[in-house]
């Protein structure tokens, strides 16, 4: 449910280079205070530095300045021969401190620049980071709070510009003991850190409104706890890498569609091991070998011939995809709407793999598929009449749309077997839309001058919607329900379907707080102008009412 993240800290840019040259100037002052000679105002000290400035007894006292030939610098109060005071020091390779010195080191408060960009204000003891401070990485991120020893380690604040940000204990840069992480998206994580992870029982608010309380593995819900997502939907039990996983309870905000208010019981992977589902899913198979050959030849009896003088609409739609119902509620919508709009009752055929149809309707499979195209084909006026064929599933990168009942094994559909099936049919006027990931894929196969296709994402993008709990897919919302019933074509419906989807999609990703580049699906039509006038030309003689 999360990714695994690691808030490193800035161990990596721990800054050794500090008490190093504290310790480089302390023995240079020793240098300069144990010479045999005192030196005078303009003269070489032993270790090659030029002085400049006031003495008392034979050293350094006062405002003095000190240059070396490597190009380190030192301008401010000595005392007996030492840094004192306070004062700036330029190191030879670039870096600036300026601030409080006691006994050649840096002692007290004062500030650090690095020639990229780095820089800490704070307090210092003997040449580290010691008491409170701010540690900067321009442009990047910062650390304020307490530091010891040169680390950051104690009580904090760690924030990424434009990023994530953590207040609570560190240790040597991480997060260790108690905080309160909010990360890049707004999602935030409180309660006890180990190493710069978050681990045992802790607390995490969604930005989109989940939340979680329980235990924690390498970021992940791990052991006891309670979820609550954004819809209300409330689990508690057992979670293993952050699924649900042995025992819980789910109990949802609001009925489910048929009337189950809770899942109780055994989950795996996320899933609810169901017995009674599995005892179903049996029964479904020994159902199907004995009546679907009956319900397909009953189902294709049933279409009505051509009518003469009129160019008549055929519809087959086929929900792919058992294991969500989703898809048999779009296509039960589809073929209700398109019997009522555009006169296709009595040749409408719909082919659905479903958990609760395998005893009334039949199912989806490339067989049922071809013979229901084949009889269509001989119902109709194959030159005059047209096909609407709708499918609406999951698809692979491959191209191929998901034939799957619940306990059995199909062959899924081919792109190019589709578009072959279609083709030895011989029905010449189609329109054909495929609800599907990377549905744009179907579009080169499928297409010709007669032949309009529409597809819910790119060639290689996913769609959106697939839900088991869902009424329609995002495309099937906004091309059917939303879109169609008040435009004057099926072009003109995608137009406005398209524009819904990625309104949608933005909404979606607005409230998930992502950002950089995102993934729309990008649903595709191809169609050309002997198509597009000859659906016009049925499009005048159909009376269409708004639902």
């Amino acid at each position: 449910m999360h990714e695994n993240k690691t808030i490193k800290g800035n161990r990596g840019r721990s800054l050794m280079a500090a008490s190093a040259i504290a310790t480089c100037v302390f023995f240079s002052g020793l240098m300069i205070a144990a010479a045999a000679t005192p030196p005078a105002p303009g003269t070489i000290t032993p270790d090659g530095g030029q002085y400049h400035g006031q003495l008392a007894d034979g050293k350094m006292q006062g405002q003095g300045k000190i240059e070396w030939p490597s190009g380190a610098s030192y301008e401010g109060s000595f005392d007996k021969g030492l840094f004192s005071g306070t004062g700036k020091y330029r190191s030879e390779t670039g870096y600036l401190y300026d601030g409080e010195f006691k006994q050649g080191t840096y002692t007290g408060k004062g500030v650090i620049k690095y020639q990229d960009g780095r820089t800490y204000a704070g307090e210092f003891a003997n040449g580290q980071y010691q008491g409170k401070g701010r540690f900067e990485v321009k442009d990047e991120e910062f650390y304020v709070g307490e530091f010891d020893k040169g680390e950051f380690t104690g009580y904090g604040i760690y924030q990424v510009y434009k990023g994530s940000r953590y207040v609570g204990a560190f240790k040597k840069w991480r997060p260790q003991g108690g905080g309160r992480l909010t990360d890049a998206n707004g999602n935030v994580y409180e309660g006890i850190f180990a190493d710069g992870r978050l681990t045992g029982k802790a607390h995490y608010v969604g930005k989109d409104g989940s939340s979680y309380t329980g235990e924690f593995k390498n970021w992940k819900y791990h052991g006891q706890g309670t979820y609550r997502n954004a819809k209300g939907d409330r689990y508690t039990g057992n979670f293993a890498y952050g699924m649900y996983e042995g025992e819980g309870v789910l109990t949802y905000a609001s009925p489910q569609k048929d009337g189950r208010t809770e899942d109780r019981g055994t989950w795996s992977y996320g899933v609810l091991d169901d017995k009674k589902a599995e005892a179903q899913a049996r029964l479904n198979i020994e159902t199907a070998l004995y009546n679907q050959r009956t319900l397909l030849d009953k189902a294709l009896a049933a279409i009505a011939p051509h009518e003469p003088g009129k160019i008549n609409l055929y519809l087959l739609a086929v929900a792919g995809d058992g294991s969500q119902e989703v898809f048999h509620r779009e296509t039960d919508f589809v073929r209700k709407q398109f019997d009522r709009d555009f006169g296709t009752q009595g040749r409408s055929v719909v082919l659905v793999n479903s958990r609760n149809t395998v005893a009334q309707a039949p199912m989806a499979t490339v067989t049922s598929i071809r013979e229901s195209l084949n009889a269509i084909a001989s119902r109709m006026d194959k030159e005059n009449d047209i096909l609407f064929l709708f499918l609406t599933s999951h698809g692979s990168r491959d191209h191929e749309l998901s034939l799957a009942q619940n306990g059995m094994e199909l062959r899924n559909l081919e792109a190019k077997e589709l578009g072959k099936l279609l083709s030895d049919s011989g029905i010449r006027w189609k329109v054909v839309v495929v609800s599907a990931c990377y549905a744009g894929g179907f579009i080169p196969p499928l297409k010709d001058e007669h032949t309009m296709v529409i597809a819910a994402a790119r060639q290689d993008r996913t769609s959106f919607g697939c839900s088991d709990d869902n009424d329609f897919t995002y495309f099937g919302r906004a091309f059917f329900q939303k879109s169609l019933p008040g435009s004057a074509s099926f072009s003109d419906a995608f137009d406005k379907a398209k524009t819904l989807v990625t309104t949608w999609e933005n909404d979606d990703i607005k409230a998930a707080g992502k950002s950089g580049d995102v993934n729309h699906s990008e649903p595709q039509i191809y169609h050309t102008a002997l198509i597009d006038q000859y659906l016009k030309k049925w499009r005048a003689q159909v009376r269409t009412t708004t639902p």
